[in-house]
């Protein structure tokens, strides 16, 4: 896991490259504090930059960026590629030969015998900048789930490219104006839904996908996977009985949790109370435990549900080595400023991640490995059994405007500060999959943005964005209801949301976090499962280990790691809250302080 950087001035303006990759190495330290390096092409309008942070191939014989062994081909990458010796064993059978043991050789190796078609090979999470000196193009791609990011500016005859928004806002003659779009897409979201970014001149190379710029600067997509013709076309399994089932789940489960353990140096597990991170630790085989710990937060502030208890009892049955860590009451004020400064694009959440890398860092912990995931595929969220609930109750009503109305203007006025309002919508939105989503997931609800935002920046905003014609559009074909919203949360949700900030929290604390349950190869195996003729959802899940796991995790209900936002608010910014919902007086919050805090030196 690292920080990439890179220059393509295609046009040879007079910029100073090297200054400018320079201070965007030094931005991104926190990405990769074991070394940095800079490279600069024979023909000036290549630079790229690199922070290492070593976890597969410690040695300077895999330090970045990275120049083949004929010289042809260089590479910034960031992330981990969990089958790199299964791909190096195939290309050594064709002759290829190595000059050192690093994942990031076998990209490049990958690339010149399979061309872009390598990229669908690539087990794990990256993204990288590649030049090659014999076609002339800059390629720039990112993994097919996203959880590596990756941002670009096309400006003025120049490609920059960075890990962070950040790094790039300290590029000078940049007029980096705001996205009105991504403004509105943060107080419908709570965050900057992918492939924006809060910056009209920012892109997000999006998932599963290779930007190709040639000589002119001309920009071309290669889409090498896409996650809804997965969805779309998996054939679904047929079992026998539950045993065959749950022999199936249990392999896919296995293997995942093994290829995320890959790494020369040791690895941690997030272990709470819940069943995704119990799943986890359980999969792990009595070989890899001998590398692996396990760490749980207790987090005894604002009356949060204490995660040790039963956390501990999974370590101790899976005989794994525990550890119990606490923030301490002097540090939160401090961890919470830290976080706002170090956010790298506006959201209301990622706060637990940032808490948890601080508490790992402290122990010089390289490598957590998370259950994020998890929820989206076993069906954790509340809007699996309450969207199908609205949709059903509905039904029964009469879809007339003055009902919506009666909610909106009189019911809405007398119970403001008890009511979760964006509910009063509910005849409105509720009668349909996508526009349930919306209800179900978002900040604020569009007629609800008048509160803080301008009419014109709502107008084009909402325009653009488009949100109920997209998630109608996303769910078109796929006809079955749990399918439909298992999407919509990883689309909108896990990729967007969860996974751009657990990079940008653990890496502000040099803390790689591997996802097991978000990996492509398992969703391959894991889709049809899902489609089959039986259910699947999180009791299939711990009947894979019961075992080797409590049984109180079958009774106890789901809590998640819950931040105290209300508590938070009135201690630390004397904040009086506005909403019934504290998460959307944090969100505003949030947002003042990223404004705030936009620029890094």
């Amino acid at each position: 896991m690292c920080g990439i950087s890179g220059i393509y001035n295609y046009f040879d303006k007079n910029i100073d490259s090297k200054k400018i990759i320079e201070k965007i190495v030094k931005i991104q330290n926190s990405r990769g504090p074991d070394a940095n390096n800079i490279w600069i092409s024979d023909c000036k309008k290549i630079t790229f930059g690199h922070n290492r942070l070593s976890i597969i191939d410690l040695s300077d014989l895999a330090k970045q960026p990275f120049v083949s062994k004929d010289k042809n081909f260089i590479i910034t990458f960031n992330g981990e590629i969990y089958n790199y010796k299964e791909i190096k064993e195939e290309l050594t059978h064709n002759n290829i030969t190595f000059k050192s043991n690093s994942d990031t050789e076998v990209i490049i190796e990958a690339y010149k015998y399979w061309g872009l078609e390598s990229l669908k090979k690539f087990r794990g999470m990256f993204s990288f900048g590649l030049w090659d000196i014999q076609k002339r193009k800059l390629l720039l791609a990112r993994d097919p789930l996203g959880i590596k990011p990756l941002y670009y500016i096309n400006k003025n005859n120049v490609i920059y490219f960075a890990s962070q928004i950040k790094s790039l806002l300290s590029i000078d003659g940049i007029n980096f104006k705001k996205n009105e779009t991504s403004i509105v897409s943060f107080y419908i979201w709570g965050n900057v839904q992918d492939p924006f970014t809060l910056y009209s001149d920012i892109n997000s190379v999006e998932k599963g996908t290779c930007k190709i710029i040639n000589e002119s600067g001309t920009e071309e997509t290669f889409v090498y996977d896409n996650l809804k013709d997965l969805f779309l076309n998996s054939e679904p399994i047929t079992f026998n009985n539950k045993i065959d089932e749950t022999d199936y789940l249990k392999s896919i489960v296995d293997e995942t949790v093994k290829s995320h353990q890959v790494a020369d140096v040791p690895v941690e597990f997030l272990l709470s109370s819940g069943i995704d991170s119990s799943i986890l630790v359980a999969s792990t085989n009595n070989e890899d435990k001998k590398n692996c710990s396990s760490l749980t937060l207790d987090f005894n502030i604002g009356n949060i549900d204490d995660e040790t208890y039963l956390a501990k009892k999974t370590a101790k049955k899976n005989n794994i080595l525990h550890k119990i860590k606490k923030l301490r009451s002097d540090e939160v004020e401090f961890v919470i400023e830290d976080f706002f400064n170090n956010m790298d694009s506006p959201t209301n959440d990622g706060l637990n991640n940032f808490i948890i890398s601080y508490l790992a860092k402290k122990d010089n912990t390289k490598v957590l490995i998370s259950g994020v995931g998890g929820d989206e595929l076993f069906s954790g969220y509340p809007s699996f059994k309450k969207i199908p609930q609205m949709i059903n109750i509905l039904k029964y009503f009469p879809d007339l405007n003055f009902i919506n109305d009666l909610l909106k203007n009189k019911i809405q006025n007398l119970f403001k500060k008890k009511l979760n309002t964006k509910y009063l919508s509910i005849f409105k939105y509720g009668r349909k999959l996508n526009t349930a989503f919306l209800l179900q997931r978002s900040l604020f609800l569009p007629e609800e943005l008048d509160h803080f935002l301008q009419p014109n920046i709502i107008k084009n905003g909402l325009e653009e964005l488009n949100t109920i014609d997209n998630t109608s559009q996303d769910i078109k074909d796929i006809k079955d209801k749990k399918l439909s919203i298992m999407y919509l949360e990883i689309k909108y949700y896990l990729c967007s949301k969860l996974l751009r900030d657990i990079d940008w929290a653990s890496m502000a604390h040099s803390i790689e976090m591997r996802t097991p349950f978000v990996d492509i190869f398992f969703y391959r195996k894991l889709i049809p499962l899902i489609k089959s003729n039986l259910k699947i959802d999180k009791t299939n899940l711990l009947n894979c280990y019961k075992d080797i796991l409590p049984e109180e995790l079958y009774k106890r209900k789901k809590t998640g790691f819950g931040i105290p936002h209300k508590f938070f608010l009135e201690k630390f910014y004397n904040r009086e809250l506005k909403y019934s919902r504290p998460i959307r007086d944090w969100s505003i919050l949030s947002f003042e302080k990223y404004l705030n805090n936009e620029k890094k030196n």
